[in-house]
């Protein structure tokens, strides 16, 4: 399909579809990750979630192998495809449901290479893409979650250093990563959006701590910084500039929560389970309504999968809009809850059972990780924030 869009310069043509070359880049990709996911690497996830010494060589593997950065320069280590190659890529390590370090290589990074410093991107983009280091993100706190521009963690420069005090919630990974992608307020007496600058925070430094907090029943952090020293070099880009590269940040976050292909991948289980098993002497699929459901879903799903295809495209022909990844987020997370709900009704009891059962449906989608889905409804700001964003930079709604 072809969208035309008429400007008072020229005429931009849109394919919202892959071409030959990036279909035969899919299915190249999901071959190289299916025979690099193997038995004992899910084994060990199923153990450690957290990922162990297999899950380590095998992000290790990708970035050798030249895979995490497909849409990045050459000069950092990508193969300097297009944006739209790197989301394909995303898509693909996502239906595996085997975890790399997402917000590392898909927000933290771009975010560096648009808005760091040289010294920033020449040190950290390369060892991105080799797996190397890995980036928490420090912007909520007691105090100021949705209202993020409220945010008290402080500062505070000292001749060549700044000096940091607060606490942050929320701080997913933070146990394991090398770096904070920390917010903190610098100019306590400018508007509050305005006095808000990013450190890159190592999390080897006397002052920093972590303790577990439980997120529907997966870990995440409470970070603490007490007085922690960190050098000028630290500072993302410019001074008081923070609440843009916030921004930019969640905006590639919330493009990377919105993926459909686990969803297209349990639609595709359910529909198999669905046509091999019967009720009552009657195939599932044959049920009333099952065919239905299944076919909403999936239509449903395509309309997400075109959407993201065309946010990922904009990133490199036109200039981005900031209500789409809001958009899409919301669209996704809620048609996540609805496809897993929906396909584990159609299971009847066999979507009850447990991960690693030997009657279990879906391995990987049973009932102890639904809560998990639960997550995509406020990672990356809470859907009703995203409303009023699509409301006001997409609509023109005046600000409520």
């Amino acid at each position: 399909m072809l969208i035309y869009r008429k400007t008072s310069i020229e005429v931009i043509q849109m394919r919202f579809d892959l071409t030959e070359e990036q279909q035969k880049l899919k299915e190249e990709i999901r071959s190289y990750l299916d025979s690099h996911i193997t038995k004992e690497l899910l084994d060990e996830l199923k153990e450690n979630p957290d990922g162990g010494p297999l899950w380590r060589q095998y992000i290790k593997e990708l970035g050798e192998d030249g895979w995490l950065g497909i849409g990045w320069p050459v000069e950092y280590g990508g193969q300097g495809r297009t944006p739209l190659e790197q989301y394909i890529f995303l898509e693909e390590i996502e239906r595996t449901g085997v975890n790399i370090p997402f917000i590392t290589l898909e927000t933290v990074g771009p975010t560096l290479m648009k808005l760091g410093t040289e010294e920033q991107k020449n040190y950290f983009l390369p060892k991105i893409l080799k797996g190397e280091v890995e980036v928490a993100i420090g912007y909520t706190e007691p105090q100021a979650g949705t209202d993020l521009a409220s945010l008290q963690t402080r500062a505070i420069r000292d001749g060549d250093s700044y000096v940091i005090n607060g606490q942050k919630v929320f701080t997913t990974n933070a146990h394991m990563a090398d770096y904070i992608w920390l917010a903190a307020r610098t100019d306590p007496d400018a508007p509050k959006h305005k006095g808000i600058s990013i450190f890159l925070v190592p999390t080897n430094l006397p002052g920093f701590s972590v303790t577990p907090m439980n997120l529907i029943g997966e870990r995440s952090n409470v970070s603490y910084y007490d007085n922690v020293r960190v050098p000028l070099s630290a500072l993302v880009g410019e001074e008081n500039k923070g609440w843009e590269y916030i921004t930019t940040q969640l905006s590639l976050e919330r493009l990377m929560l919105s993926t459909y292909s686990r969803m297209e991948r349990m639609i595709e289980e359910t529909i198999e389970w669905a046509s091999e098993n019967e009720f009552d002497g009657v195939r599932v699929i044959d049920q009333p309504g099952v065919r239905d459901n299944l076919a909403e879903l999936t239509v449903e799903m395509e309309i997400l999968r075109l959407l993201n295809y065309r946010a990922a495209w904009a990133h490199s022909n036109e200039k981005s809009a900031p209500y789409r990844p809001s958009m899409n987020k919301v669209f996704a997370a809620e048609l996540n809850q609805k496809v897993f709900d929906t396909c584990m009704q159609i299971m009847g009891m066999f979507g009850q059972l447990e991960t690693g059962s030997e009657w279990a449906v879906a391995d990987g989608y049973a009932p102890e990780n639904a809560k998990r889905r639960l997550v995509y409804l406020f990672g990356g700001g809470a859907n009703d924030v995203q409303r009023d964003l699509v409301a006001r930079f997409g609509l023109g709604l005046p600000k409520s």
